[in-house]
């Protein structure tokens, strides 16, 4: 008996190209956001180890300043000023935040990313003093009478390896004295 041969199939086409990628603007901060916001998490509500990390320590504060405002004769921008961890363990600070979203009116998401060298409670001999901190924050902000009440979840990172996740509230106040 002869063998069988199969007919031959033809391949399916290849798949159609992805769609480009279309950049959309960055969602703009209403009105109510501009000027300057101060503000201080002086602790955490909670925090988690991730799973084979290093103990995580006490918690440093952090302070914030973002401002928005209008650069040169561009829209106006969401900037961190300023970004830092109090004390004497940290230094190397750099930080940026970006909107995610808003509803227009008084809310707004946003991300900061965080940066800082911390030096090590216990140097161990021949190995460096400090190790490198990345916080990755996502912020949900509502201005109210009072201030802009903020919580965030931080995901943090030790000499890039997963670390910890930690969640706060505090409340930011508008700074009138500093130069829009």
């Amino acid at each position: 008996m002869p063998a069988q041969v199969a007919p031959e199939v033809e391949p399916p086409p290849p798949p159609p190209p992805p769609p480009p990628v279309v950049q959309q603007p960055a969602p703009v901060l209403p009105p109510v956001f501009r000027g300057c916001w101060r503000g201080r998490v002086e602790d955490v509500d909670r925090i988690q180890r991730l799973p084979g990390a290093p103990p995580t320590g006490l918690w440093i504060p952090k302070t914030y300043l973002l401002c928005y405002r209008w650069v040169g004769n561009g829209p106006f921008k969401l900037t961190f000023t300023e970004a830092g961890a109090e004390g004497t363990r940290i230094t190397n600070t750099s930080g940026r935040v970006a909107v995610v979203s808003t509803d227009g009116r008084s809310y707004a998401s946003l991300r900061a990313l965080l940066h800082f060298d911390e030096f090590r409670r216990h140097p161990r001999p021949f190995s460096n003093a400090t190790f490198a901190v990345d916080e990755v924050t996502d912020l949900q902000c509502n201005i109210r009478p009072d201030g802009m009440h903020a919580s965030g979840v931080v995901y943090g990172e030790h000499d890039g390896a997963p670390w910890f996740r930690a969640w706060w509230n505090t409340t930011f106040f508008h700074e009138s004295n500093l130069p829009e």
